[in-house]
């Protein structure tokens, strides 16, 4: 048995605390649940593709956690693939670069128990860049490599509604990549793929591929897609051919209103708020 906590979009940040607390109370549920790793997927910050100072305060807010800890990058920390949420905000090398100064990779595969669990920049699909091609390679010799169940992490999910969906949308992945990123998936058997992104959770199977999303840490779902959008803390349960999960929810941990912070359409994103440091990052 192995157990894994994931903490999703936590989205810290030096100037904006609007979720500190909530980081707070999530990083003691995982310093007491007795995992044997923490994987933060993605959303690591509010401004992280711009913002050198912002990647490295949610590095060293990670270093608090007491249990070895895989970080993946999200949008909101090296930029979207395009055509991306926000134009101004789209993944390049420079962004790429911010991110390794503070967590030298945005990948992984662990062992964990009888699994091989891996983790990829979910935003370098479709992105054109270098870095995506050295990424399915990499992918390609963990997954023909695992010899044991696989399951894939990643920030964004593969698709919304099922995975022949065609709609291109900055919820998920673009449907050309996500064709050839299933087939991969189905010819080596992965069986759980896991992402955040969309702040609820929601859990399918399709083909018998599982497909896990994950509630986010920060704050509720601000759009409906059919899952439960309250916040919360991820639990993964590894045996030998089956996966536990269950969905906890700390005391002291707030489903915040993301329309409400930002005014009900004052601000467009986070960023443009006034400042509000958080009350104590240590």
């Amino acid at each position: 048995m192995a157990r894994i906590v994931i903490l999703s979009d936590i989205h810290l940040s030096p100037t904006h605390g609007f979720f500190w607390d909530n980081w707070c109370v999530a990083r003691e549920f995982a310093n007491t649940a007795k995992a044997d790793a923490v994987i933060v997927n993605g959303d690591l910050t509010i401004n992280g593709p711009d913002s050198d100072f912002e990647i490295a305060f949610a590095a060293s807010a990670l270093g608090k956690l007491r249990t070895h800890a895989l970080s993946l990058p999200g949008n909101h920390d090296v930029g979207d693939e395009p055509p991306g949420q926000d134009p101004d905000q789209i993944i390049d090398a420079d962004r790429l670069a911010r991110w390794n100064r503070s967590f030298a990779t945005d990948r992984f595969n662990l062992d964990a128990g009888d699994w091989r669990l891996v983790g990829v920049n979910a935003q370098l699909f479709g992105s054109g860049l270098e870095r995506e091609q050295a990424q399915d390679q990499w992918l390609d010799e963990q997954l023909r490599t695992a010899g044991r169940p696989t399951a894939l992490f990643l920030h964004k999910p593969l698709f919304l509604e099922r995975p022949t969906d065609d709609v291109v949308s900055p919820a998920c992945m673009v449907p050309s990549v996500r064709t050839q990123l299933l087939d991969k998936l189905s010819r080596y058997g992965v069986r759980l793929i896991v992402s955040g992104h969309l702040h609820q959770h929601l859990d399918r199977t399709f083909g018998g591929q599982r497909h896990l999303w994950l509630p986010a840490v920060a704050f509720a779902a601000p759009q409906a897609h059919g899952g439960d959008g309250r916040c919360g803390v991820t639990v993964l349960d590894f045996s030998q051919d089956n996966v536990e999960v269950t969905i906890e929810r700390p005391r002291g941990l707030i489903s915040h209103d993301l329309a409400a912070i930002k005014g009900h359409g004052r601000y467009q994103f986070l960023r443009d708020m006034p400042p509000s440091p958080p009350p104590y990052a240590g």
